[in-house]
């Protein structure tokens, strides 16, 4: 009987061979096919209960803060109507500039809403006073007819409850900074009533050029329920409605383009003015407590040469004739910036958004017409061009715009909101923002806003 030749075992052995490693493959495959289901199980698990303590930790936050910044807000809507009608108090505006600077330079020697930025920059502590001396202050300083804003104090109360809200539970650096921008969006959104533009901005306002996406769910359902709360306690919201809306034509565009130009030219004038005038204030040789007294007599008697009230206040009332068609002094804008600055140098609190939207919508009801846009239009412009050049936050001041004004006029504050952007530059409100992509030159710098 022949053996059989070399060649069969030969086969026999490659096919047995060929068997056996393809088996070892389908076995590897199978156990890499496990380990990434369960790699990707491991990461929803994680993720979902993420979920939860965002959702958990940005709904007490917006519960919190939504409920003191309501209170904030109908506090100075008391303050604003007990002076209107009684306008002797404006004569105590040098007694309260010296109590404004005593409590500050005894209880927080912080740097506002700079300090809030340096929290979600740098991980910063906010002081723990911060928030109760800018409420008071604030609404001091609308009692006694400061040219001032509220939302600008609202982005410290916010913050610096956050910040208070991430130490009480023991959050590390990143998860507080979390919390600051949450709190942040929770304050603007119950006082202005902008739900969109306040969860955007909050995640903007410290880095210009980037979006910080992991305080996006913190940051909305921190708003939404500080929206809803600041209603049921009564908050008034801004009734910004417009007069008429012309349809967008070219014609219209080109209005538009010139408008925005001029706006972030008047933005910088007020930005320069916020650094400068101060800045001669603080060379009075007197004691601090003493020199924001003698400034203070000096915006008592600006309000006496002016005849009235008309610059005092956040000026909402104006802003509104504005929207409507109203007419207004040419020069109402630079007497309000002039107003502002000079109650920033003598202490008052409140911040510089509401007179910024003051400026931009009489400013924009003057010059527009000339250009052949609508009064109330071109205010509207005017305040959205004004509130992106000071806070550099071009998105949130796009959804501010909508929630303000309504989507029919979008082709003109998209168009007026990125031209005001980029001609306005590095100038901004807040030395601390930092710009991390710039406005003339493509790619990333490294610089902050100035003034």
């Amino acid at each position: 009987m022949p053996l059989p030749s070399a060649s069969c075992y030969t086969v026999s052995v490659k096919t047995t061979d060929t068997f056996n490693t393809r088996g070892t493959i389908m076995d590897s495959n199978n156990s890499s096919f496990r380990d990434q289901l369960e790699a990707a199980a491991f990461k929803i698990r994680t993720g979902f209960v993420q979920l939860i303590r965002l959702l958990t930790y940005g709904l007490l936050c917006g519960t919190l803060v939504g409920a003191v910044a309501s209170v904030f807000a109908l506090g100075i809507d008391a303050a604003t109507t007990f002076r209107g009608e009684h306008p002797w108090v404006i004569f105590l505006m040098p007694l309260g500039a010296a109590a404004i600077i005593f409590f500050y330079q005894k209880f927080d020697r912080s740097e506002g809403t700079d300090t809030v930025l340096l929290a979600v920059t740098r991980s910063e502590s906010v002081p723990g006073t911060m928030a109760p001396l800018i409420f008071c202050a604030t609404i001091t300083s609308h009692f006694l007819g400061a040219s001032v804003g509220r939302e600008g104090a609202a982005l410290q109360i916010g913050g610096c409850m956050g910040d208070e809200l991430g130490k009480r539970l023991h959050f590390q650096d990143s998860a507080r900074r979390i919390m600051v921008m949450a709190g942040m969006s929770a304050a603007f959104s119950a006082l202005f009533g902008t739900p969109l533009a306040a969860t955007v901005i909050a995640m903007e306002i410290s880095h210009v050029g980037l979006l910080q996406y992991d305080a996006l769910v913190p940051c909305v359902i921190a708003a939404l329920p500080a929206y809803y709360i600041s209603g049921m306690f009564g908050v008034e919201k801004h009734p910004w409605g417009l007069s008429t809306v012309a349809p967008f034509t070219l014609r219209l565009s080109v209005s538009t383009f010139v408008l925005a130009l001029l706006c972030a030219v008047v933005s910088v004038v007020f930005v320069i003015a916020l650094g400068r005038i101060p800045s001669l204030a603080r060379k009075i040789p007197a004691h601090p407590i003493l020199r924001g007294a003698i400034v203070a007599v000096i915006l008592l008697a600006m309000t006496l040469l002016s005849g009235g009230q008309f610059y005092n206040g956040a000026g909402g009332h104006v802003i509104t004739e504005c929207l409507q068609g109203g007419k207004v002094p040419v020069w109402a804008f630079l007497v309000k910036i002039l107003f502002t600055a000079v109650s920033v140098a003598a202490g008052f609190k409140g911040g510089e958004i509401v007179p910024s939207l003051f400026i931009g919508a009489t400013f924009g009801s003057v010059v527009g017409p000339l250009l052949g846009l609508p009064g109330g239009l071109a205010a509207a412009i005017g305040m959205g061009c004004l509130f992106c050049c000071v806070t550099n936050c071009p998105l949130g001041t796009l959804l501010i715009s909508f929630e303000m004004f309504g989507f029919e006029g979008w082709p003109y504050y998209l168009l007026a909101i990125a031209i005001a952007y980029t001609v306005s530059g590095n100038y901004g409100l807040y030395h601390h923002q930092k710009i991390r992509y710039g406005k003339f030159r493509i790619g990333r710098e490294d610089a902050n806003a100035h003034h």
